[in-house]
């Protein structure tokens, strides 16, 4: 995870200053894609050919939910997805969210593996 981390930092510098290569910037399956800091609550984010795949996280809001019989205020965020269901059956798509919503409501499991 922490070689991941630090591949993706080295990247996103080499494509911000402009010294990023062709190599490194093609070939990816997925894009995250993120309307959050615009202040986005939903979109729909369309699929970068040939890519299968975009999620977008948008922005945290403060909702009201019950625990434990309790009305209480807590952070939500809406993820936005869109599968190309050419390549990626729906069940394996929506199991994919489910585990990235996890890891987003629990990071502390990432330190797990």
């Amino acid at each position: 995870m922490w070689a991941c981390a630090a591949e993706i930092l080295r990247l996103a510098e080499a494509a911000r200053s402009g010294r990023a290569t062709r190599e490194e910037l093609s070939g990816s399956t997925i894009t995250v894609t993120s309307l959050g800091p615009l202040a986005g609550i939903a979109h729909t984010p369309v699929i970068n050919h040939p890519e299968v795949a975009i999620v977008g996280p948008n922005r945290i809001v403060e909702r009201p939910m019950i625990k434990g019989g309790m009305v209480v205020a807590r952070k939500m965020m809406n993820l936005s997805s869109s599968f190309d269901h050419r390549v990626v059956d729906g069940m394996n798509a929506a199991e994919f969210v489910q585990q990235v919503r996890g890891t987003l409501e629990c990071p502390g499991t990432l330190l797990l593996d």
